[in-house]
């Protein structure tokens, strides 16, 4: 279960909103009219204006412009302070003046400057006024919904992070013990999202934003309903809702079946549902109706990404929608995964009780998973089926098997996750076969591509002892020293720092370097928390070499 929770952006959400040219005779402005530019402008033609409407029209312009110009000045603050007050005004304008022509346009201009002041709950709330105006058109609506979706988000996040609201947590059915899921409406923020997902979704088609061409759209943070609607689905889930968040998946796959992007958190939640309501032969529909036109869309993907010039982001989608394909086909139902881990896990259980019969258990769960990394080689979950059946033949006792198949892992995918761990593993599995030269290979591998590695310690100690072995003193030496140098490393054992310096210092004594075994001698006799017997041995003898050396 991937755990991505998306989130949309203020630039997604205020993408520009065309202004087309209108008549001024006409009645009644929906969003898409220009924003007038003063006081003057916004008088209402078509009623006999007042001084009062003037007066207060001119003071919501006069803070506009305040704010234009402390934005210029750089001084953010005092941007988002005029921002707020000129809302504050232009929403007590249309309190005043209830039948304003401008005032959807009105209800737009406050939500934007809200936004700008971070004043969630306010720009939600002038927001849907625009969506619910009686006399708003399906592109007002739309475009209310859209602002109305960020300042609900965004007070949701903001309530989350002060504990006014729960956590959104999308617990999976494996973390549920099969227990019944519990549904609750969700609080204020959420609901009210979910509630502006679907107005959007039925007006989407009315946004201004959604009529430019894509490099526009792009360009000017237009909306994405995809992701909209994802959302909307992970907060019911979260809620748990599941029929909702099942049938809001479900409309987001079959609407969206080329966005990796979005399928790859959709399509696991959504098969997730069905085993949460323990719906086993609603699982099997729906991968029997969603399998065929994912592997349908990963097929067009991966024939655009091997063509000439494919971009990153088009193998990148390649790759993703060919993993879901496999664990569409594979991982819902059972297949040599999941049956290789149920093996694994038998073998676990028999191993624990002391029982003979793991080791066969544990041979054939690596070959099993073994079985899945030969005939599943594009999938993601290749490198850890074989980093899995090295394991198991490991605890199988057959130390030449495991080591054949890390070396075909790492040469497979050598920017696998499972690579780094890998590697140590490879490297102190050939120590232990006297493999010195392979061992002391993979362990400088290991040093050389991850050198902060949280395994650098375990390299570094394999590495020394391979070099010893291979009677490369001087660099065994400087191997052992790096190790003792390294904060991490010294303060994880120092009785092993402590014997590690003291090989050190024999060999260099050996290459008759006498400043340098006094350096490290100093070292050892300097070091703190040793407890072993014969580590502290080794700390009163550096002390009597220390003090015959003065």
């Amino acid at each position: 279960m991937r755990h991505r929770f998306a989130a949309l952006s203020l630039v997604s959400l205020l993408a520009a909103v065309p202004a087309f040219a209108q008549n001024s005779s006409v009645s009644f402005a929906q969003a898409d009219y220009p924003d007038p530019g003063s006081a003057e402008a916004a008088i209402d033609s078509s009623i006999s204006a007042d001084a009062t409407e003037l007066a207060l029209l001119k003071d919501v312009f006069a803070h506009i412009d305040r704010a234009r110009i402390a934005r210029l000045s750089n001084d953010i603050d005092g941007a988002r302070a005029e921002d707020k007050t000129s809302a504050d005004y232009l929403m007590g304008f249309v309190q005043k003046y209830k039948n304003h022509r401008l005032r959807v346009v009105f209800y737009k201009m406050a939500a934007e400057r809200y936004l700008s002041a971070r004043e969630w709950e306010s720009a939600a709330g002038a927001a849907q006024n625009m969506v619910f105006d009686p006399k708003a058109s399906a592109l007002s609506k739309a475009v209310g919904a859209r602002y109305a979706l960020m300042g609900w988000q965004m007070l949701a996040v903001q309530d989350m992070k002060a504990g006014k609201i729960p956590p959104l947590k999308l617990v999976p059915s494996t973390a549920r013990g099969g227990a019944a899921p519990k549904p609750r409406v969700p609080d204020l923020p959420w609901k009210m999202f979910v509630e502006n997902a679907d107005i959007y979704a039925r007006n989407s088609a009315s946004d201004p934003s959604n009529k430019l061409s894509a490099e526009e759209k792009k360009s000017a943070g237009g909306a994405d309903l995809g992701q909209i609607q994802l959302i909307a689905a992970q907060v019911e889930f979260g809620y748990d809702n599941i029929e909702d968040a099942q049938r809001r998946f479900g409309e987001v796959i079959a609407a969206h079946p080329a966005r990796a992007d979005i399928l790859e958190t959709a399509v696991p939640y959504y098969l997730d549902t069905f085993k949460i309501l323990k719906n086993t032969q609603g699982l099997d529909a729906a991968l029997a109706r969603i399998e065929p036109a994912l592997a349908a869309e990963a097929k067009k993907a991966a024939a655009v990404a091997a063509g000439p010039g494919a971009t990153e982001e088009q193998k990148k989608t390649s790759a993703t929608l060919a993993r879901l394909a496999i664990e569409l086909r594979e991982g819902a139902k059972g297949g040599d995964y999941n049956a290789a881990a149920a093996v694994l896990g038998k073998a676990d259980g028999l191993a624990k009780e002391g029982k003979g019969e793991a080791d066969g258990q544990y041979k054939q769960a690596g070959a099993l998973f073994e079985k899945f990394a030969a005939e599943n080689k594009t999938s993601p979950d290749a490198p850890n089926a074989l980093f899995n059946a090295a394991i198991a033949f490991d605890k199988a006792k057959e130390p030449k098997k495991a080591v054949e198949l890390r070396e075909t892992l790492l040469a497979a995918y050598p920017d696998a996750k499972v690579a780094q761990q890998t590697t140590v593993l490879l490297g102190g599995s050939l120590a232990v076969a006297r493999e010195y030269a392979a061992s002391a290979k993979y362990n400088q591998e290991y040093l050389t591509r991850w050198p902060e590695g949280p395994q650098r310690c375990v390299a570094l100690q394999n590495l020394g002892v391979a070099l010893q072995e291979m009677k490369k003193p001087a660099e065994a030496a400087q191997t052992y020293l790096k190790f003792a140098a390294d904060p991490v490393c010294a303060g994880e054992d120092p009785n092993t720092t402590a014997r590690l310096l003291y090989s050190a210092a024999k060999m260099q004594a050996e290459a008759k370097k006498t400043a340098d075994v006094k350096k490290t001698l100093q070292a050892l006799v300097g070091l703190g928390g040793v407890t072993d017997p014969v580590a502290r041995s080794y700390q009163a003898d550096a002390k009597e070499r220390l003090a015959k050396m003065k």
